[in-house]
């Protein structure tokens, strides 16, 4: 009763109308409030968020159930996120929306600003190609387990890539910023710590 009784006060509140809060029940399970009312348990976010999948040889991988589209400021412009773990590392991978020819190779990074203030830089782990997806995978193994907990940690407010072209007289560089809403970053965060803890 105490709960819903938080729950309704946080509801007709004007001040947390936009915005999700984390609370604890009298039992102390994390709860988090939503803006219309609803509540859901902390640890039921990661089953919402996340699915696994096991192959018949017995190897599993995990996996964001949805990529994450953020918006960037043209009409066909931004990113897309797509997050799972497998054996080895949590895989972070970054598409541009853009159709234009965006090229990344093994010198290619990407640039996370957290609305805290902090960056990191992550290095291209993947394929080279010119379709603009870039990967990195994180773990300890990859001597990259600092960059990890702090996607796990913060809320991400931008990611700035620089993106390569050549052609047969020049090379010429790119540098395409995407900001992220506060409920982009919050799905992020979210499925990075599932991944994480799984």
């Amino acid at each position: 009763m105490k709960l819903f009784t938080v729950t309704l006060l946080l509801f007709l509140t004007p001040f947390f109308v936009h915005s999700q809060i984390e609370a604890k029940t009298k039992d102390g399970r994390e709860v988090i409030l939503n803006n219309n009312g609803t509540w859901i348990y902390s640890d039921s976010l990661c089953n919402y968020f996340i699915k696994t999948k096991t192959y018949s040889n017995g190897k599993s991988v995990v996996y964001a159930n949805n990529s994450i589209k953020v918006k960037g400021e043209g009409e066909n412009s931004g990113l897309e996120i797509m997050l799972m773990k497998t054996s080895q590392s949590i895989v972070f991978t970054i598409t541009t929306l853009d159709k234009e020819i965006w090229c990344v190779d093994k010198t290619t990074i990407a640039t996370v600003e957290f609305t805290n203030g902090k960056t990191i830089d992550l290095q291209q782990m993947g394929n080279e190609n010119c379709n603009g997806d870039f990967s990195c995978f994180l773990s300890e193994v990859m001597e990259n387990n600092k960059e990890l907990k702090k996607l796990c940690k913060y809320m991400i407010k931008s990611i700035t890539i620089a993106y390569t072209i050549n052609n047969s007289e020049s090379t010429v560089t790119n540098s395409v910023k995407t900001t992220f809403t506060t409920g982009d970053a919050y799905r992020v965060k979210t499925i990075m710590e599932c991944l994480a803890n799984k």
